[in-house]
């Protein structure tokens, strides 16, 4: 099963969850609205800096950003469709944490749908921070991290997954959390054995380079159990050691 399989739902109810009152004309924004850029050069919104009426637009604003986007969802543009809700969370008032929460985690979306789960993974965080609730984020992350397929990254799925089993219940989701709690353990398990030699392998690589330059390998050096049952171990130089 497709991991993004969450975000493929019927028309009557899309991923892409829309707003009331969208259509609604936005004014243009005065230049005095504008506070100043963050460190990256990003500027948003306070609420409480502005009357309920330039509030209002603002508002409308970001939702009329945000329903370019879903059409952009919808056409399979995923790159427009993140410009737009990029767009909406610029002009969105950082007060209003659930309406940008669903815009992060409409980004995490088009994410997942080209495959990049890393910064899907991202976006659900951005948007966890802010509605740590937030069910299809921390489904989305969910996903995006057991496709990372790292031991750690497999972790971190298995508890979003044992996070989101109490606060969801259609039927889709809740046999996610369960397929998880079943078959990540053991894939956990496996991808950290898989590591752990892969480690080794790279570590003895280097070793050899290392000790080339003096007509050595790392078998020349043997660990040895301590006999006594300390539990340590003992390095030997072998010589000659056996191929």
């Amino acid at each position: 099963m497709a991991v993004i399989e969450e975000i493929i739902e019927k028309k009557v109810s899309p991923i892409i969850e829309k707003q009331p009152n969208e259509k609604r004309p936005a004014k243009e924004q005065s230049a005095e609205t504008i506070t100043e850029p963050d460190t990256d050069g990003d500027v948003f919104f306070e609420s409480e800096e502005y009357p309920a009426e330039e509030l209002k637009q603002l508002i409308q604003q970001a939702s009329e950003y945000k329903t370019k986007g879903n059409t952009f969802f919808g056409q399979s543009e995923y790159t427009k469709a993140i410009t737009e809700y990029e767009n909406a969370l610029m002009t969105c008032p950082e007060s209003l944490v659930k309406e940008r929460a669903v815009y992060f985690g409409n980004i995490a979306a088009c994410h997942l749908k080209q495959d990049e789960y890393k910064d899907a993974r991202d976006m659900c965080t951005q948007a966890l921070k802010l509605d740590p609730t937030y069910v299809k984020a921390l489904l989305r992350r969910a996903q995006a991290n057991e496709k990372i397929n790292s031991s750690s990254s497999m972790q971190a799925a298995l508890d979003d997954y044992k996070t989101l089993k109490p606060l969801v219940h259609d039927t889709y989701t809740l046999r996610q959390c369960q397929r998880a709690e079943t078959d990540l353990p053991n894939k956990i398990k496996q991808k950290m054995e898989q590591e752990k030699e892969e480690m080794m392998g790279k570590l003895k690589d280097l070793g050899n380079s290392l000790l080339g330059k003096f007509g050595l390998s790392t078998d020349n050096f043997q660990l040895q159990q301590d006999s006594g049952g300390s539990g340590g171990y003992s390095m030997n130089f072998v010589n000659s050691p056996k191929k």
